[in-house]
């Protein structure tokens, strides 16, 4: 919606559009003491609030405490002023400023303070203007090309203001035409504003009108952990009450009002795109900032989030995603990849964990962060422009060498993201959560493994939430429509509202098992006496209620389970951490599920799991392959009246997806025979006819020992014959390497790069550092070698066919092969494997492999000479990655044998 992250566009400077703040001046009165003077700071800005108190002590801190849930600490010194003698004494305040008080003798304590709290124009801008900018520019000759103001975030008029310019000046002259034909979006990146408070014009009147009561008095409160929490002005004095929360209940209440002054702000953008351009709106919602970000979620169409500021983490993820689905949004967007300190390093093998972590965690469409300009630009040195001078990955483009590669990662998140935006999400649990404030760089609430280990999804919703018109329950599910949640969590160290804990009892009088976790919660945040009474009244209440538990922190899970309440894919692993995402496809009759085995710090290879999921869902089972495409009909699985299990074995970070076609959770659809089991030398297994099977038994190995065996769905074992055919590893390798080296005239980014060629003999596959020569070489790598086939050692007396597998091992960034000049389908990195038997030839067999690199290792010895826009790179000199093919390649022959069903 405007220059750099959309946050505001030209403006007359004096537009009361433009972004509010509050500054605040104070002095110290000794106790019994008089101020006859005029107030401290008079004259910068208008004049909002004149406040007293008595500092009852003071102390060093550095804890959280006594924060509101979810704030961040930080070292202060922290000042309590006594509630009993805070007085809002602005009325007082003469037409000149000046002010008379005296202050009482009698009182015990260190000092008073008199508070000047003023309104500003924070004139913060989100584009330089020409007079700030270095180098020859051109002087503004009106506001239109003099950079860009940060709109106020908090009205309908600050949204105005930007919508207004791009009716005025942009969208003219055919353009708004043009853009209805192409355009999706109208966007707005993540709100990063730099105010002492957040703050609106109207703000005092919105919270007078919500909560009853005058904010003034409270306002020396608002000047810690209300503003943006990285590249805010320092606070080190934070003011708090002897009140026995400290007077957090007045902070939570003025951002609830910010809160409920933001969705007005988007809902007001959101109808502007809608009605005059037809389009949707999408926005990174309320993270950063000190308000409930759940609340307003629901407010746009596509709502965003991004991979960096919620630490890849898919708990985080689901508290944003519980609810945008609970508002049945079909979208909701992550901006994937940025990693700090990772420009021009960052493999597809980890941009693709990123999305896998994503799609864990609810989340359906992506974004890729970034596509710089890749032209010639000022200032700015090969390969090309970096945005945040080298700080932040990646620069996708023309001058990565594995940019003619990239169709098979995209792809496979196409695929991903076509599957998981059909139907509707399904999730096990709800967690109940109100924060008050998101700062940056989410991460886990719910910190335990158990539940995860167990099978269980869950997502988070906020009280607010509970409004949407799908948060009702029926037969004993929340939003049966939606994610048809079994139960709700709620914890002890919960904070709740009198809406929200009105709606939990009417969950709970509705037949919705609520689980209190830890004992039940008692804190209202916001100043309402009444109200907390009520609160409390009404939670020990529904504690009566037999669908009603209270259970234990620890064991959660195990406490869910013996209440009755299952999930919807069930296992049990706790040596790795699976994870499954679930879609219901209504209109197919289709249940799709992600299955993901996560391997978060684990190095490259490492984290394989095998486990049985337990399935809630019968019908046709099948695997789909989201790297190439392929629909596969499971054949080896177990089956009830209401459930089906399947066994898989998943390499560290593979995933898979599981449907269920003609699916259904009570009567099972299968009538033909399948397996229920197979020994582990059977590699594969496909169906020739309703009545045989085809099975690829491989030779025994130290982890499958004995003759081969299967167990048919009609209950009987089938012995299978051995096969002697041997995996065997193949060696002398041919590399020729493609060096992709800058120009000589670093300035030159016209030239991709310039390409060199070494050939190198490698007896076994080694990482290029440890190749002479290559250590600091970037580009491609085309390998070679060949095989003989039937090998000597796999000869065969049986009279199945031969045929075999081919197994890459983990590919390290990008893969792609050919087999006496076949093609073979894209490989998953995480387990590059493939069937490579119709292209196999008896003699000789040429196998070739291309594979790319980053551009890092070359441009660490020029690191010194980069530049973006005449600015060095942020960051060090980055370590050397590892490229190439690093683990054996193996041919693993197996033997088909047909086996007959009836």
């Amino acid at each position: 919606m405007g220059p750099n992250q959309g946050q505001g566009v030209p403006a007359d400077p004096d537009n009361d559009g433009l972004m509010w703040d509050i500054n605040a001046y104070n002095v110290s009165v000794p106790i019994g003491g008089s101020f006859n003077s005029t107030v401290p700071g008079w004259g910068n800005g208008v004049l909002q609030a004149v406040v007293t108190g008595l500092v009852t002590s003071e102390i060093n801190a550095s804890s959280v405490a006594p924060s509101l849930p979810n704030d961040l600490a930080a070292s202060r010194l922290q000042k309590t002023l006594a509630n009993s003698t805070l007085q809002d004494v602005t009325n007082l305040v003469q037409a000149d400023g000046s002010l008379s008080l005296q202050f009482p003798a009698d009182e015990e304590g260190i000092e008073y303070n008199l508070f000047a709290i003023y309104l500003v124009r924070e004139h913060e801008r989100t584009a330089a203007d020409p007079s700030t900018l270095e180098g020859p520019q051109t002087p503004a000759q009106d506001f239109v090309h003099n950079g860009s103001w940060t709109v106020d975030h908090f009205s309908v008029l600050g949204a105005q203001t930007m919508t207004n310019f791009w009716e005025t000046y942009l969208l003219v002259n055919g353009t708004k035409e043009l853009l209805m034909e192409v355009g999706n979006y109208g966007w707005e990146d993540s709100v990063e504003i730099n105010p002492y408070v957040y703050w609106t014009r109207d703000l005092p009147e919105a919270f007078n009108a919500k909560f009853g009561y005058a904010i003034n008095k409270w306002l020396p409160l608002l000047f810690h952990q209300n503003q943006r929490w990285f590249g805010a002005p320092s606070e080190p004095v934070w003011w708090i009450t002897d009140e026995p929360d400290a007077g957090n209940s007045h902070i939570a209440d003025y951002r609830a009002t910010l809160t409920d002054l933001y969705g007005e702000y988007l809902g007001a953008l959101n109808s502007w795109a809608e009605q005059y351009l037809d389009v949707q709106y999408s926005a990174q919602i309320s993270y950063n900032l000190a308000m409930d970000m759940q609340q307003n979620i629901p407010v746009v169409d596509a709502p965003e989030c991004e991979s960096l500021d919620f630490s890849d983490d898919i708990d985080a993820y689901r508290q944003y995603t519980g609810p945008a689905h609970l508002a049945g949004k079909r979208i909701v967007s992550s901006e994937c990849g940025a990693v700090s300190n990772e420009a021009f390093q960052q493999t597809l093998t980890e941009l693709m964990w990123h999305v896998k972590r994503s799609i864990a965690g609810g989340i359906n469409q992506f974004v890729f962060h970034g596509y710089p300009y890749s032209g010639d630009y000022g200032n700015t040195t090969w390969p090309s422009f970096a945005t945040f001078n080298y700080s932040y990955s990646e620069m996708h483009g023309r001058h990565q060498p594995a940019w003619d590669y990239y169709s098979d990662p995209l792809n496979f998140t196409a695929r991903l993201s076509y599957i998981f935006q059909s139907g509707v999400p399904k999730v096990d649990l709800a967690f109940y959560q109100y924060f008050t404030t998101y700062p940056g760089h989410r991460g886990s609430n719910y910190m335990l493994p158990d539940l995860a280990n167990s099978g269980y999804a869950y997502e988070y919703i906020s009280p607010k939430n509970f409004d949407l018109p799908e948060a009702y329950v029926k037969d004993g599910v929340l939003a049966p429509d939606y994610q048809a949640f079994k139960a709700m969590i709620v914890r002890a160290n919960d904070s709740l509202t009198v809406e929200g804990t009105t709606k939990l009892a009417a969950f709970a009088n509705a037949g919705l098992p609520i689980i209190f976790s830890g004992g039940t919660p008692s804190y209202l945040a916001s100043f309402n006496q009444s109200g907390a009474t009520y609160v409390n009244q009404t939670i020990q209440t529904i504690t009566n209620l037999p669908n009603v538990h209270i259970v234990p922190y620890e064991g959660l899970a195990q406490s869910i389970a013996s209440i009755g309440i299952v999930p919807r894919a069930k296992f049990n692993v706790t040596t790795s951490q699976l994870y499954t995402s679930w879609r219901r496809d209504d209109e197919n009759n289709n249940d799709y599920i992600f299955v993901y085995n996560d391997a978060a710090g684990r190095s490259l290879g490492e984290g394989s799991t095998a486990a049985t999921i337990e399935f809630e869902s019968v019908g046709i089972p099948y695997e789909y392959n989201a790297w190439t495409g392929e629909q596969s009909q499971l054949l080896n699985f177990t089956q009830t009246s209401n459930t089906t299990s399947v066994y898989f074995q998943l390499a560290g970070n593979q995933s898979t997806i599981v449907a269920f076609h003609g699916a259904t959770n009570t009567t099972s659809t299968q009538s033909f025979q399948h397996l229920q089991s197979a020994s582990p030398q059977i590699l594969g297994i496909s169906s020739n006819s309703s009545s045989s099977l085809a099975l690829k038994i491989g030779s025994e190995t130290e982890t499958a020992s004995g003759s081969p065996s299967i167990l048919l769905s009609n209950g009987s074992i089938q012995s299978l014959p051995s096969t002697s055919a041997s995996p065997f590893t193949l060696h002398n390798w041919t590399l020729l390497a493609e060096h992709w080296d800058p120009p000589t005239n670093l300035s030159d980014i016209s030239t991709v790069a310039v390409k060199s060629n070494t050939t190198h003999l490698l007896p076994d596959l080694v990482s290029w550092q440890s190749i002479p020569g290559l250590q600091n070489v970037s580009g491609r790598g085309y390998y070679s070698t060949t095989f003989t086939w039937p090998a000597e050692s796999n000869s065969s007396n049986s009279s199945s066919p031969l045929g075999a597998l081919i197994d890459f091992g983990p590919a390290i960034h990008t893969l792609r092969a050919t087999l006496n000049g076949y093609a073979l389908p894209p490989l998953d990195p995480t387990h590059a494997t493939a069937d490579i038997s119709s292209f196999l030839v008896d003699g000789t067999n040429e196998l070739q492999a291309v594979v790319s690199t980053t551009l890092v290792n070359v441009l660490r010895p020029i690191w010194g000479q980069l530049r973006t826009s005449g600015v060095a790179p942020a960051v060090g000199v980055p370590g050397p990655e590892e490229y190439g093919l690093v683990g054996k390649v193996t041919v693993i022959p197996y033997e088909t044998i047909n086996v007959q069903l009836s």
